[in-house]
């Protein structure tokens, strides 16, 4: 394929694979997304259920009637055993002053200890945590996993919906790092 346009111009695009996985993520990068943290209740080694997050940015909704969201998670990590363990959890979609709590449940959950200790948060109706300052939360059961290469998809039904009462901007994520939201257009 050619980067040059009939008139012998430089093309705007250049022509890929969808199997070139450099040119995949190169794209994905520019997807501007919200920052969430799934959370749920795992058992942990003594049988207790213990509370579990991940961060993720693959995070939609799917309908409104009924209420719907969507959650990808790598099958290959403690995201998608967490998945793949609980029938409950929430979605919280963090506002920009939480980037640590981004960062910190982006870790394997061997290296980030008991996050949930230094978290200010409540526990929704079933127990999953509610993270304080967050722009809100989305709380539902599993409806379905869907294998999806090296994902998995959960879907969830809503069952509760919480909003921030003040006003707070999303933390965005884009081309590999943390970012703001920017002016109305």
């Amino acid at each position: 394929m050619s980067d040059r346009s009939r008139d012998g111009a430089e093309a705007p695009f250049s022509e890929h694979s969808p199997h070139e996985t450099d040119a995949f993520k190169a794209l994905a990068r520019r997807w501007a997304a919200t920052v969430t943290v799934l959370t749920g209740r795992r058992r942990d080694d003594a049988g207790a259920a213990a509370l579990d997050g991940f961060t993720a940015t693959a995070f939609l909704t799917v309908s409104i009637d009924p209420p719907i969201v969507l959650v990808s998670a790598t099958q290959q990590s403690s995201a998608g055993a967490l998945v793949r363990e609980c029938d409950h959890f929430t979605v919280n979609l963090l506002s920009d002053g939480q980037r640590s709590i981004a960062e910190r449940f982006a870790m394997p959950l061997e290296s980030r200890g008991d996050a949930f200790a230094t978290i200010e948060h409540e526990l929704d109706p079933r127990g999953a945590a509610v993270i304080a300052g967050s722009l809100g939360a989305f709380s539902g059961s599993v409806r379905s996993l869907i294998d999806a290469g090296d994902h998995v998809l959960l879907l969830l039904d809503v069952s509760h919906i919480r909003v921030a009462r003040e006003e707070r901007s999303p933390l965005l994520y884009l081309d590999r790092a943390f970012r703001r939201a920017g002016d109305k257009l």
